[in-house]
């Protein structure tokens, strides 16, 4: 470990982080040492303790210095692999300071999102509104106004922290919601990079947390009669209707919401869904009860969804109020369970009822059986009738 008179030695991390501050009686305003690894890279320590990387070089008989970044917001390897490119643009007779006062100015995060990243996704991605939503909810207000290369690991981490907690929120975010805000922040920094906008990544050096994604809270069959009694009957058809026909298929909300009348074929008995969440297309096959409810609701004019909205052209929004109140008219606590649970609630009633993981797969449209086995949690009462059955071969 280097004492603080040992101004050359080879840089690690540790050792950094052991260098005490600049003397406050220094002459000089920082202490600087040199990485005997790369003789270029120096680390100024400021009399607040403050450290940063400094690249020195000679262009042009000109003696000239550029820096990096903060230590411990760019590790020593990172720190390295800098100064060794911009050492390569020096070997080449290209002044890396004057390349970076002649690039447009740093954008901060949010800009960099607005201007560049938006644009990007919304041609690249279907569900670029998801990304949107979240960077608006989540990220934007912490640090948006960052410079982007000034965002740093800590502040993605003290992220994920407060949204776990909650601190700075309206409440706590579930670990999978953490995972999706964290995986925006690491795909921005990627696309970053390529564009040549920063050098480090910052999010990738924050790990994803574990998630559960087992569910536990479904619907019985008899409290998917109740909902299906009550949504019916409520006033507005499409958002009742829309929310009975989730218990009758399994469907994703998004497929049903989407779904036009010209993908209604009634004479097969089938909804086509041109685009589902892994990409590819496939046909629902509907119940006479799923028939009766999709063909009592009337067409709008000039409206070519089947769930239509008073807005011309458009479909419904997610029908949360409506749910509430069928709920709660059904007995059931709405705090438990949300829009999936419907999904998965079909799921389970299948598995249930003696149907193999294959079915349940062709049903809810899953890209493959993997993504099925989440739901092959089976009811109390069929638990109870495998347990009894054990006891039953080997009773005396």
């Amino acid at each position: 470990m280097p004492v603080h008179n040992q101004t050359r030695f080879k840089f690690t991390n540790s050792k950094l982080k052991a260098l005490p501050a600049n003397d406050i009686d220094s002459r000089s305003t920082d202490q600087e040492y040199t990485d005997t690894e790369i003789s270029n890279l120096k680390l100024l320590v400021g009399k607040t303790g403050s450290k940063r990387y400094l690249v020195r070089y000679q262009i042009k008989s000109k003696k000239r210095s550029l820096t990096i970044g903060k230590f411990p917001d760019i590790n020593v390897n990172d720190a390295r692999s800098i100064a060794r490119k911009h050492l390569t643009q020096v070997a080449s007779g290209v002044d890396p300071k004057q390349e970076r006062e002649n690039q447009k100015l740093m954008p901060t995060l949010n800009d960099y999102f607005n201007d560049s990243y938006l644009p990007y996704i919304k041609q690249n991605k279907r569900s670029w509104k998801h990304d949107l939503q979240r960077y608006t909810d989540y990220v934007s207000k912490r640090f948006g106004n960052k410079y982007y290369d000034e965002v740093t690991a800590l502040d993605v981490q003290r992220l994920q922290m407060d949204m776990l907690s909650g601190e700075g929120f309206t409440k706590i975010f579930a670990p999978s919601t953490c995972n999706r805000t964290l995986a925006l922040l690491k795909t921005m920094g990627q696309q970053a990079i390529a564009w040549g906008i920063i050098e480090i990544n910052q999010a990738n050096k924050i790990k994803l947390l574990k998630e559960d994604n087992t569910r536990t809270r479904y619907f019985t069959v008899g409290e998917m009669k109740k909902i299906i009694q009550q949504a019916v009957k409520y006033p507005n058809p499409f958002a009742g209707r829309f929310i009975a026909l989730l218990l009758y298929s399994g469907v994703r909300k998004m497929e049903l919401l989407t779904a036009q009348w010209k993908h209604l074929d009634k004479g097969k008995r089938k909804l086509y869904v041109p685009m589902t969440k892994s990409g590819k297309s496939r046909e629902i096959y509907l119940s006479d009860e799923m028939m009766k409810l999709i063909c009592e609701l009337p067409k709008r004019e000039s409206n070519p969804y089947i769930f239509s909205s008073l807005i011309t052209g458009k479909h419904i929004s997610e029908p949360r109020w409506a749910y509430d109140v069928v709920l709660k008219k059904a007995g059931i606590n709405r705090k438990e369970v949300c829009f999936h649970t419907c999904r998965h609630s079909v799921a389970t009633a299948l598995i249930s009822s003696g149907r193999d993981l294959y079915d349940v797969m062709i049903q809810l449209g899953h890209a493959n059986i993997a993504s099925s086995q989440r739901y092959s949690k089976v009811s109390e009462q069929r638990q109870r009738l495998v347990g009894q059955t054990v006891s039953d071969l080997i009773s005396f």
